[in-house]
Order: C-alpha cells, then structure tokens, then sequence
C-alpha cells in the first residue's frame, strides 16, 4: 500500500519498518510546524499540578490534581499546546500496532522515548547490530554477474546503517573498500583510478562516475 511519505501538512507515516528514516523525517516534520512542537518532543512538558486540601484541621489531606487549563497563564497554555499538537501528530503518523506503545501516553516526549526504545534496542544491541553491519561492509563484494548499480545500492544500505547506528563511515574509506570489491572485469579501470587520483581525497561521486 502505498502512503504518504511526509510533508508539511502531512505526516510520515510509520509501520514499525525503518525506523531511522521515519525517526529523522518526523523530526523534520514537526520542527516545521513549530520549533516549540520540537522542544516538547526534545525537552519534554509535564502537566501542572496543584496541591488541594481536604477535611478539616487534623482530619485534612492534600492532594495533587491536574491544574484546570482555565487557570494556566498563556505561557502555560502555549506550552500545553505545543505539547499536544507534537503528541497528536505522533498519534496520527503511526499504524495500529505501534499506537498501542503509546496509547496511554500524556506526553509526547514519553511517546517518542518509547517508540525509540522499541525499535533502536538498548545499547547492547545497538553495538551487536553495528559490529554485524561493519563485518559486512569489510566484506562485501560485486559477483561476476551483478550490475555495479546494484552492488552499489546493497553497499549504501550498509553504509546508511552505520550511520543510523552513530558510527558513520569516512568518505575515504568508503572509495577505497568500493575499489577493492568489483571482479577482475572492472581491473584496468580500477588500475586507471588508483594511479590518477589520491584514495584519501579522491570523492565518491567521482568514483560512482568512473566505474
């Protein structure tokens, strides 16, 4: 099914699949309406609550309750709103299944919390995933038959991942492991790109373009 992928008066919407690129694309989004729907996503809100007395004298117990939204001050108000509108939109952009993470939420830097732990993981397997995604990439190699543009899109998905996962691979390092990965076929021209230009400046768009 086909949906939409984002837009000021849109949403991306989400089904729980790449949640990186849904992650910096809704943060986009919702700068964009605001940079204060942002900061209630970033910084958080919490509700204001008011202190009130019951019974009398010694009998008498205080508790908290939410402060009725007639007694904010504007500054309150704004920030109630802003809060609201960054939680609504998270509502809106996602399917079912991840509604119900976040369904009793209040707040929308809970609701981002808890999507971000359900799909990054906790640390351990963040380094796990990252060390799975650096061994591919040292590895990876072009069979005999496939097209370079299609050795190139499973590198980039390599690539994109460490970036996802906070380790972001140097440009160098990509030219020179592209270079070391075509079969024999792609030898004179390889041989042609390593003698006229410096791998450790050399960019990768001039490479993608050479090959």
């Amino acid at each position: 099914m086909n949906r939409v992928v984002g837009s000021v008066s849109h949403p991306p919407y989400f089904d729980g699949d790449n949640y990186a690129a849904w992650k910096a694309k809704m943060k986009s989004f919702l700068w964009a309406q605001d940079d204060k729907v942002w900061l209630a996503v970033e910084e958080g809100w919490e509700p204001l609550m008011i202190e009130e007395t019951k019974g009398k004298a010694e009998s008498s117990v205080s508790i908290s309750k939410l402060k009725p939204r007639k007694e904010l001050s504007n500054d309150e108000r704004s920030s109630s709103t802003f809060n609201q509108r960054a939680l609504s939109a998270l509502f809106t952009t996602i399917s079912p299944e991840q509604f119900n993470y976040i369904s009793k939420c209040t707040t929308a830097k809970e609701a981002w919390d808890i999507l971000k732990i359900t799909h990054k993981g906790n640390s351990t397997f963040k380094e796990t995933k990252l060390q799975y995604l650096i061994t591919k990439f040292e590895n990876i190699t072009m069979y005999d038959n496939e097209s370079f543009s299609n050795f190139y899109a499973k590198h980039s998905i390599i690539v994109n991942g460490c970036h996802n996962l906070g380790d972001s691979i140097p440009e160098h390092r990509i030219v020179k492991n592209i270079l070391r990965s075509p079969p024999i076929r792609f030898h004179a021209k390889r041989t042609m790109i390593e003698e006229s230009n410096d791998l450790n400046t050399c960019k990768l768009e001039q490479l993608i373009v050479s090959l």
